[in-house]
Order: structure tokens, then C-alpha cells, then sequence
């Protein structure tokens, strides 16, 4: 199953076909390769929605897209459909189906051996140890399954991160992938239009941080909740590289340990500690002079430089975590925007980080 990283349109709420259009088109332009709408909006325009839904899946699926959705009882009923009657959903052109209430385990387990190619979603939040052996004992297709969060309308009712983690760490033991969802902060689907993200805290995120974010916690898939996110947005997206945190740091020194140290992959050498990320030193530190850079009082986010005094450690690379006193041996090289400061607490893993520069 490949990785995805998808929009989001909603049909029947006021957008027309030709906006969904040229949204798709920028999408694909940066490589977005899915799409997540939903079949089951209390606000949504019936006509509209039986109209445009599957005009926007047909053109999706020309930009190689995959089409996610929401199923439910009254999107069934508003179809005037079977809801196990998953050969009219095909037609309408949808890829994964996400059964959100109204099926019994067995109907479920039952659904991922369809023979349209429908894979079944289901909703990371309601999977337990328990549930998941129930599931797998009454014959479960892993081929046809994945499982995503819910985004959450209303501010206060997303997802804890530590949940949110412990959630995608379930689903990964029993080799389940786990997507989840982003807000907008250049456009936020009407009625609450406060975003719709997973975890509460992304909700005022911006989303390279948000992504990176949810990534380090376990998820696997990105989609933006709300529709027509921007296309910077949409880029930010498909530049978080799984395997590498990113950080935006704003240089105070220039030369060539700068130039050495931006872009530059470096390893974690010890993880879990409170006050300071490490680089690895020795033969995969920087080896050029170091004394040049000053020394003060170090702040959350300045990233950092051992000296030549501390010898065997000359040209480690540290973030600090948390404020610390000066030190005559480190020196200052820059200093991580505060949109990303947030991933300081989320580095949990034992992974590899770069810099890359932000002059704003």
C-alpha cells in the first residue's frame, strides 16, 4: 500500500466543479496522490452532492489520484443505496471506502474481502487490543485495509498528541498502516471553520510543523481535513522527508560551518535527554575551526556548536531544549523559528535531523 498524501473536497457546500478542478490540478502538480471527501455532511446539498461527487472522483482519478470517503447509513440512504452495496460506491468512484457507523465486525471483516478493489477504512480511534483480535480471528483481508483517524470540528475535541501516538503505536504492532488529518490555516471548511485537524494541538499549526509532527508520532498517511488548502500548503506536505526532522533555523553566523551544516543529514547520537539533542561526533562532526563562534547565555531552540576545548566532542552539533547557562566551550550558530519549536518535544526517536535556512 503505497504512502499517501492527500486533500481534501467536499461536494454540496457551496464550491463549484471547475474550483475542484483547478485545486486538483495543483495538487498533482506537487505531487499530491489522494483525495479525502465525504458522503455524509449534514450541510452538504443533496443535488449538488449527487451531482459533483462523481465528477470530482473522475477527475481525480485522471490526475492518478485515489479517492477516500466517507460511508455511512445516510449517505446510503441519501444515495438511495444498499450500505453493503459496495459495487455502486465503485461507481461512483470510490477507492476507499470509510465505514463510519452502521456495520456490525462481521460486515466489516466481510468488506475487506470485496473483489472491486475497495480497500476498507476504518477509524483509528476505535481500535483496541481487543477489537483487533476479534477482527484478525474472524479473518480480516490486510490486503484491503487501513485504518485513519477522525479530524475533529470543534476546538477542544481533537486528539491528545500522547493518545494520538499510543493509538498509531497499537495499529503498527499488529502491522496496520494509520493515516490522520491536518488543518488549513489559509482556508477552513465552513460551519465550525476553526480546522479540521486530529490531534488539537495542529489545529493553529502550521503545517510543515503539524506533518512532521504527526509523523514522528507514528502516522503513516497525510491528509489535510479542510478543503482547498493552499498550494504551499499542500507543498509543505510533500517536502517532509519520514526519515529526516526538518528544522528552519535562522543562522547568526555565516562561512563555512553553515554552509557545511545546512541541508546536511546529522544522526541523533542519544535520545531522551531533557536539555540538548546531540549530533553524532568523532568522524561525522565538523571538522573545521569552531572558535569563531560566540558563546552566551543559550535559549529553547538555539542550535549549537561544541568547541575545539572540548576535544573529542569538537564539532558535535546540539539543539537546546530548554535554557541553559553559557558555556566559554559552545558556541551559537543559530536559532530554530518558534514555529517549530514544538517538535523539540516531540523528538522521541532515535532519527535523523537537518536544517534548512529561513530568512524571514
Amino acid at each position: 500500500m503505497k504512502t499517501l498524501r492527500g486533500t481534501a473536497l467536499y461536494c454540496g457546500i457551496g464550491k463549484s466543479i471547475d474550483e475542484m478542478k483547478a485545486h486538483l490540478e495543483q495538487a498533482a502538480s506537487v505531487g499530491i496522490n489522494a483525495v479525502f471527501s465525504s458522503l455524509q455532511l449534514p450541510e452538504s446539498n443533496r443535488d449538488e452532492l449527487l451531482r459533483d461527487f462523481p465528477r470530482m472522483a473522475q477527475i481525480a482519478h485522471s490526475y492518478g489520484m485515489i479517492v477516500d470517503t466517507d460511508i455511512s447509513p445516510r449517505s446510503a440512504k441519501l444515495f438511495g443505496l444498499d450500505l453493503h452495496d459496495f459495487a455502486a460506491f465503485k461507481q461512483m468512484g470510490v477507492d476507499y471506502a470509510r465505514l463510519d457507523y452502521g456495520y456490525s465486525d462481521e460486515a466489516l471483516v466481510e468488506a475487506t474481502h470485496n473483489t472491486l478493489g475497495i480497500t476498507i477504512e476504518l477509524n483509528a480511534a476505535h481500535a483496541t487490543e481487543a477489537w483487533l483480535q476479534k477482527v484478525i480471528a474472524l479473518g480480516i483481508n490486510r490486503e484491503q485495509i487501513h485504518f485513519c483517524h477522525n479530524y475533529y470540528p470543534m476546538r477542544y475535541t481533537g486528539l491528545r498528541l500522547e493518545e494520538f501516538g499510543a493509538i498509531n503505536d497499537l495499529l503498527h504492532r499488529y502491522g496496520f498502516r494509520v493515516g490522520g488529518f491536518l488543518a488549513s490555516q489559509i482556508h477552513q471548511r465552513p460551519a465550525c471553520a476553526v480546522g479540521l485537524p486530529t490531534v488539537e494541538r495542529h489545529r493553529e499549526m502550521n503545517a510543515f510543523t503539524a506533518a512532521q509532527e504527526a509523523i514522528l508520532y507514528g502516522l503513516d498517511d497525510l491528509f489535510f481535513g479542510d478543503d482547498f488548502a493552499s498550494p504551499e500548503e499542500l507543498k509543505l506536505i510533500m517536502d517532509v522527508d519520514p526519515e529526516v526532522v526538518t528544522f528552519r533555523m535562522r543562522p547568526f553566523v555565516e562561512g563555512e560551518l553553515t554552509q557545511w551544516l545546512l541541508g546536511r543529514r546529522l544522526y541523533q547520537t542519544q535520545h531522551g535527554l531533557d536539555n540538548i539533542i546531540r549530533s553524532s561526533f568523532g568522524e561525522l562532526a565538523y571538522h573545521g575551526d569552531t572558535d569563531f563562534t560566540f558563546s552566551c547565555q543559550r535559549h529553547r531552540g538555539d542550535v549549537t556548536v561544541c568547541k575545539s576545548t572540548l576535544w573529542r566532542y569538537a564539532g558535535e552539533i546540539e539543539i537546546v531544549r530548554q535554557d541553559l547557562p553559557r558555556d566559554m566551550s559552545i558556541g551559537l550558530i543559530g536559532r530554530i523559528i518558534d514555529e517549530d519549536l514544538p517538535l523539540l518535544e516531540s523528538f522521541r526517536s532515535a532519527k535523523q535531523f537537518r536544517f534548512i535556512r529561513d530568512d524571514q
